[in-house]
C-alpha cells in the first residue's frame, strides 16, 4: 500500500474559461466577495481522466456508446462490463472495477445498481485563483451564418479571463484506502502525477489554455496530514488585475520549509516539480527536485 501524502499544484489559466459555469451564462466560475476565480474538482480530475485515457488505462467514467449510438448511463456502462466479464454478483463487479479501472481505486465510484459506493481515497478539493482576477466578454464573427440565406455570417460570444494563477490541493489518504480494502501502488500515484502535470499542458481547445507551474508532494511516514498544504508565499508587484504571466511571480517555498522541519520525523519526503518558466525560491535542501 502507498503511503498517505498531500499534494499542492499550482498552475495558471491564460486567455481562457478554467471552469465555467453553466447556470450562469458559461462565464467562468468566480467568488463574487473576492473576485477569485474558481474550479471544481470535477474539471481537475477530467484532465486526469483525459490524460489516462490518452495512455490507454480502463477509466470508468468516459462517454461510451452502445451499437446503437445512444451513450450509456454509468448503470448501463457497468452493466455491460459485467456481462462482458460474466460477473456473477455486486462484490465481483466491485472488486474488477477497483482491480481494472485506475480511476476507481483514487477517485472512487457510486453506482446505484448494482448499489457499489467506493469512497475515493484520493480526493481533490475546489480550487481558487491566489488573485483578483478580470472576466472579459469576447464576441467575433463565424464561418458560417446562423441559418441558410443569411447575407453575413453568425456572430460568436464567450467569456474569458485574461489570466488566473491558480492552486489545487488532494490528498491521498492511506487509511481511507485500507478500510474499504482498496490496494493502491505507488505506481498508481505516479500515475496520477504524471496524467495530472500532463493532463493540464495536453487538453487545449478553444477555451482551455493551462499550464502546471510547480507541484508539491509531500510524502507522510504516518497519517499525519496537514489537510491544506498552503505553504507557498506568492509574491509579485503586479496588481491583482493586471496579473498576465506566471514570470511575474515569485513562489516562495519558505513556508514549506518551516513546515517540514516542523514535522520531519512524520515525513518520508517531499518532491519538488517545477516548470522551467517558475520563479521558485528556498528550496529546502532536503527536497528532491524534478522538472514538471
Amino acid at each position: 500500500m502507498a503511503n498517505s501524502r498531500e499534494y499542492l499544484l499550482v498552475w495558471d489559466s491564460t486567455m481562457a474559461l478554467p471552469n465555467g459555469d453553466m447556470l450562469n451564462e458559461d462565464r467562468p466560475r468566480q467568488d463574487e466577495l473576492t473576485g477569485q476565480l474558481e474550479v471544481s474538482d470535477v474539471r481537475i480530475k477530467r484532465f486526469v481522466r483525459d490524460e489516462w485515457i490518452n495512455n490507454g488505462f480502463n477509466v470508468l467514467v468516459q462517454r461510451v456508446e452502445d451499437d446503437k449510438g445512444k451513450v450509456l448511463t454509468c448503470q448501463g456502462r457497468v452493466k455491460e462490463i459485467s456481462d462482458k466479464n460474466k460477473l456473477k454478483d455486486d462484490q465481483e463487479v466491485r472488486e474488477f472495477l477497483l482491480k481494472n479501472y485506475i480511476n476507481v481505486r483514487l477517485f472512487g465510484a457510486v453506482v446505484t445498481k448494482p448499489t457499489i459506493d467506493i469512497l475515493g481515497p484520493l480526493q481533490v478539493a475546489w480550487s481558487k485563483s491566489v488573485h483578483q482576477a478580470e472576466i472579459k466578454f469576447m464576441q467575433g464573427n463565424a464561418a458560417y451564418a446562423g441559418k441558410e440565406g443569411k447575407g453575413q455570417a453568425s456572430i460568436w460570444s464567450k467569456y474569458i479571463t485574461p489570466y488566473g494563477l491558480f492552486k489545487t490541493y488532494a490528498v491521498f489518504n492511506k487509511l481511507a484506502a485500507e478500510r474499504q480494502g482498496i490496494e493502491v501502488s505507488e505506481a498508481d500515484l505516479e500515475k496520477f502525477v504524471t496524467a495530472l502535470l500532463d493532463g493540464l499542458r495536453n487538453y487545449r481547445s478553444t477555451s482551455k489554455n493551462q499550464m502546471p507551474r510547480l507541484l508539491v508532494e509531500v510524502i507522510y511516514k504516518d497519517n499525519k496530514l496537514d489537510g491544506e498544504m498552503d505553504y507557498i508565499d506568492f509574491q509579485t508587484p503586479i496588481a491583482d488585475l493586471e496579473l498576465r504571466n506566471i514570470k511575474d511571480v515569485k513562489l516562495d517555498l519558505t513556508p514549506l520549509g518551516k513546515y517540514y522541519e516542523l514535522n520531519e520525523k512524520h515525513i518520508e519526503g517531499v518532491k519538488i516539480y517545477r516548470h522551467p518558466t517558475a520563479i521558485v525560491e528556498n528550496i529546502h535542501s532536503d527536497f528532491s527536485l524534478e522538472q514538471a
